[in-house]
Formats: structure tokens, sequence, C-alpha cells
């Protein structure tokens, strides 16, 4: 008996699930998404996988929960590819690394600093965590259309979130060269997705609200709150609608 290639989603009927998946961490944020997609179903739940299907413009579209940091989605999204997915969005929350980010605005990363070490073990760092043209270029007219403050770069990946409180001299410095850098925010999750995407020829973006906004001390002064949630609803309408826009697209190329 070989190994079961979806046992951690727990999806295996590729009808139960579209070729366009948006992707939160979070599972409680899935019906959230699932709203804007019509006759949307629950198709599993297991552990952090948490999958609705529902459709948009006529095509099958899912919304599947991939939980916290590198591992979780890169499970996910390999386990995703083997039903025929062709495109993922994560949709996400993230700490700003520069002063003039805001609460509740959306950050499309155009690619990731590989600070994880899930990727490590499919190749070396030198390798890079670049998102697909066609969706960033789909995200970006979207949130034109969505109207919400966006903004476009590079995002720093980690596998830790309480770490910079431990090894602080290291941390400090690695900080300081990739703000200097202009790296817009920190976050757990793109870098895998994207490397994923270019290993196995499939379309990866991201969309990411700002939740917590530096002050001028470059300490974090605001977390969450409503205009965190604000955007965070704008940025997954920006990401709705730019699916919306590929399956267009797609339609036309066929």
């Amino acid at each position: 008996m070989g190994e079961d290639l979806r046992y951690h989603i727990r999806i295996y009927d590729p009808e139960k699930v579209g070729k366009y998946v948006l992707l939160p961490g979070d599972r409680g944020r899935v019906k959230r998404i699932a709203k804007y997609l019509e006759n949307a179903e629950v198709v599993a739940d297991n552990r952090e996988y948490f999958t609705m299907t529902g459709y948009l413009n006529g095509e099958k579209v899912s919304v599947m929960s991939t939980g916290m940091g590198a591992p979780c989605i890169s499970i996910g999204v390999e386990e995703l590819k083997t039903l025929g997915v062709h495109t993922f969005i994560r949709i996400g929350t993230t700490g700003a690394l520069q002063k003039n980010l805001k609460l509740g605005d959306s950050i499309i990363p155009t690619a990731a600093i590989r600070g994880d070490g899930t990727m490590d073990y499919y190749l070396p760092k030198s390798f890079p965590a670049v998102g697909h043209f066609d969706v960033i270029s789909a995200l970006k007219e979207a949130a034109g259309i969505i109207g919400n403050p966006h903004h476009l770069g590079v995002v720093l990946s980690t596998d830790s979130y309480y770490g910079r409180f431990f090894n602080t001299k290291k941390a400090a410095e690695d900080m300081d060269l990739f703000v200097r850098a202009n790296t817009l925010a920190i976050e757990m999750e793109v870098s895998a997705l994207y490397v994923l995407g270019n290993i196995y020829n499939l379309r990866t973006g991201a969309i990411i609200t700002i939740r917590e906004e530096l002050g001028e001390d470059g300490e974090y002064k605001k977390q969450a709150g409503e205009e965190y949630e604000n955007g965070l609803e704008k940025s997954i309408q920006i990401a709705i609608k730019a699916v919306e826009l590929l399956i267009e697209k797609d339609k036309n190329i066929k």
C-alpha cells in the first residue's frame, strides 16, 4: 500500500476542490472568505486544514486554512497539487517593518527572504522565493479596483514568532539589514508557498494585511483593532477579485 498523498487535508475526490485555492492561515477565516463564493460548502476538516468549496463566475474555487508557518502550508500545497490545483493565493497577516505602513494596509509580496527552514530541505537558500507574475499582476489590478492602500515588494518569512526576544543581538543585526534594504514586513508562510510554486510550476501569490504598525521608535505601537479588520476584509475582496480576473484570463486563453 502506497503513501496516502492527501493524509493531512483529507480530500480524496478531485471534484471536491477547485483548481484555484485561497489559503488563509486561520481556520476561523475560511467562512469569512467563502461567503464571497456561491453555494460554498464544507468539503473537509482535519487538523489545521479546514476546506470549503464554492463557485466564482461559474468556476469551482476553494478556501483552505493552513495553520501557522512554512511546514504547515507546504504540506497543504503538496497535497492539494496532487488534486490538480494550479493556482494558490495566500490571504494572511503581517507585522510592518517600515514606518509608512499602516494598520489595514495590504501588501502584495513580489518575493520573500527565505528565513524559514522548511524550504532548505528542498533547495539551498540561493534559490529565490518569487511569486508568479500572473498572480501578482492580478492582485495588483484587483487592489486598484477594490481601493485599499497597498504596497508591492519583498517580505521576510521566518519560522519563529517569538525568537527575536531570545536571540536579541543576532536578530537585531539581521532585522536592521532587512529594514535598511526596504523589506516591507515579516510573516511566516510566503517563502514556502513561492518556492513550491517554482518547483512544481504552480501559480502562486499572496496578499497580507498589516496587523502590527510601527511607531517612530521602531517598536510596534498599534496592533489589530478596527482598522486592521477593515483592511483584512478589503484584502479578502482583493484576493477574490484577483481570482475572478485570473479565471477570465484563463477562459480567454482556452
